[in-house]
């Protein structure tokens, strides 16, 4: 692993056949990371540079951002923000709402307990708030140590953490699902989410798709070590190829009601929605020590946080395995955990639009769908057109 506990190349894609083929895999490797170098440090500079007008303003158009309309009167959207400089999707989409009025409720996929990440994010707050000083910007924190750093640079936030947002509807036990797998583990293929920890249990399924944080050929091979691994570790998405197919959210609930236990194995990340998923679907939980709050939700009597060692973490899917809790006493507890703080997030979102003047009741069901509908990518030009079109004209 390297200094931020994340896989080495070669612990994420395993042994190669040939030099020939190692070679060529690590040099798609640097490629591909000395491209993304440069794509990061555009979008992540571009928005805050680029003049309002004129054949250059539009150069960070499509930078891909994620927006959920919360409410079109006010006007109130809810985005995730993250990566090295956090408000770059946010610029990218608040530049080109100028003239309205807008509220940005702000959700970190990534942690923001990064000291530099967030003095920096003060400096861009700053900046924002001169240049655009009809918006409000409000961090719904996944832990209250985020909080308090955002608070620290003059941010305004709240402590809200963004698993409030699972759907329990999708997500519960199936009780007519047999148990086939000692421990089920939903991770991207990527190095952070630590994946080799995971070898030494005897029976094992993994949700895993890409999202292009390594080359196609280094996630083909990914993909080959999982298959090649053991008999009974078993890949739950379609393989066409070498490469996987998405899983609908309810066939991911399928797949969970298939294992005894859910896994977390990540060191840094957000609050890792699937953390949430296996509750909800009443999984117990194995996780290593971790930063970014996916830890809110857990209780020792039906969580494990294990060393980040295949032996330690095989250890604690068994003792969980063998403990055999019913998933409706998991799931009960945990919406026990989760429906106050639905509440009092419920409650700001009113107090917010009344503030905002809006003649709406106070809101008495919760407002947001599940996560599919509110991780809806488009680049910021096309957002920021189709909320033009439907926002009222905006307020004095």
């Amino acid at each position: 692993m390297d200094k931020d506990k994340h896989e080495s190349f070669e612990e994420l894609v395993g042994p190669i056949g040939s030099p020939l083929q190692r070679l060529l895999l690590k040099a798609a490797r640097r490629i591909d990371r000395n491209r993304n170098k440069l794509r990061i440090s555009a979008r992540k500079r571009f928005p805050f540079i680029l003049p309002t007008d004129g054949p250059l303003s539009d150069l960070d158009g499509g930078i891909d951002v994620s927006v959920y309309v919360f409410s079109s009167d006010p006007l109130v959207l809810y985005m995730p923000v993250g990566g090295p400089r956090p408000l770059y999707p946010f610029v990218a989409l608040g530049r080109r709402l100028a003239s309205q009025q807008v509220t940005f409720l702000l959700m970190p996929s990534w942690t923001m307990e990064r000291p530099a990440v967030v003095a920096q994010m003060g400096r861009d707050l700053a900046w924002y708030a001169r240049h655009f000083p009809r918006h409000e910007a409000i961090f719904l924190c996944n832990t209250e140590e985020e909080r308090r750093l955002i608070e620290a640079v003059g941010g305004n936030a709240i402590f809200s953490n963004h698993n409030l947002m699972i759907s329990e509807d999708v997500f519960r036990p199936l009780p007519d699902v047999p148990v086939e797998f000692d421990a089920v583990y939903n991770g991207r293929i990527s190095d952070t989410k630590r994946h080799h920890l995971a070898f030494d249990i005897e029976s094992l399924v993994h949700i895993v798709y890409s999202i292009g944080e390594l080359p196609p050929a280094g996630a083909r091979a990914f993909v080959r070590r999982l298959q090649a691994q053991s008999p009974r570790h078993r890949i739950a998405n379609p393989v066409v190829d070498d490469v996987t197919g998405r899983l609908s959210p309810q066939e991911v609930n399928h797949v969970y009601n298939q294992a005894a236990v859910g896994l977390c194995l990540s060191a840094v990340e957000g609050a890792m929605y699937s953390s949430m998923e296996y509750l909800m679907a009443g999984l117990p939980i194995v996780s290593t020590p971790s930063l970014g709050g996916r830890d809110v939700y857990f209780d020792p009597d039906y969580c494990i946080i294990a060393d980040p060692e295949p032996a330690a973490i095989r250890r604690a899917v068994e003792t969980l395995r063998d403990k055999n809790i019913p998933r409706e006493e998991i799931r009960g507890r945990t919406l026990e955990k989760v429906l106050p703080q639905r509440l009092e997030l419920m409650a700001f979102l009113s107090a917010l639009l009344k503030r905002k003047g809006g003649t709406q009741p106070p809101l008495s069901q919760w407002p947001f769908p599940g996560t599919k509908m509110l991780m809806n990518w488009a680049p910021a030009r096309d957002h920021a057109r189709k909320i033009k079109a439907l926002a009222s004209p905006s307020r004095d």
